[in-house]
């Protein structure tokens, strides 16, 4: 994330899963663009409006170079409260349809049952209540994670830790989702044409965006 200023602080967010683990930073940077613009400006008053509460007086939303960006609206001193996160802003297992969620077995886990409801909201498109949240993340092209590569692709990190974690962690979605499969096609007015790719696609979101909570996992919008 960005903040418009002169200096830089790195600190990494801790995400759930190493393998999918993108570096966040928190940074003051002066090449950034004007925050408002009509792709961001909108979401920040929607998830308040959700929140039914203030999220934060002090960032907004925008585009810089490196994508999209928080912004510091003003000067943050050691102490402040930048940012607050209510529960209705979390998406978490409680969000999983109870009638899918009896049908699964104790072989899918945590990620892989958040994984469903992310799924189950980009079916809904512009219907889901978290619709702002959800268009925002990241396409099935945009994912760089080994997971997706093809064996000739793996092939070329063989030599690499990367590699055998990357291999145990694809063993393990697919397991999962085999384990899910069969619950999911009592379902077909919701999961029509569900592939282990749209799945994947959606793991690797969870896995690479959400938060240990008192929730438990959450994805924090």
């Amino acid at each position: 994330m960005l903040l418009g200023g002169g200096a830089r602080i790195t600190q990494p967010w801790r995400v759930h899963s190493p393998l999918f683990s993108l570096s966040h930073h928190l940074c003051i940077n002066p090449k950034v663009s004007s925050p408002l613009n009509g792709e961001c400006d909108d979401f920040l008053p929607w998830l308040e409006k959700k929140a039914g509460a203030k999220i934060s007086s002090v960032l907004s939303i925008g585009k810089s170079a490196y994508g999209r960006s928080l912004f510091a609206s003003k000067i943050i001193r050691t102490g402040d409260s930048i940012l607050r996160v209510p529960y209705d802003v979390q998406i978490a297992q409680d969000n999983l349809l109870p009638e899918i969620g009896a049908l699964l077995s104790d072989e899918v886990g945590i990620t892989a049952k958040l994984a469903i409801v992310i799924l189950v909201e980009q079916i809904k498109g512009q219907d889901s209540e978290w619709a702002p949240y959800i268009s925002r993340l990241p396409q099935f092209s945009e994912m760089h994670s080994p997971i997706f590569w093809s064996e000739a692709e793996l092939d070329m990190i063989c030599l690499s830790s990367v590699y055998q974690e990357t291999v145990i962690q694809k063993a393990k979605v697919e397991k999962e989702y085999m384990a899910m499969k069969n619950a999911l096609k009592q379902f077909p007015e919701i999961f029509k044409s569900f592939t282990i790719e749209d799945f994947k696609h959606a793991y690797s979101l969870v896995a690479s965006r959400a938060w240990e909570s008192t929730k438990g996992l959450s994805l924090i919008s």
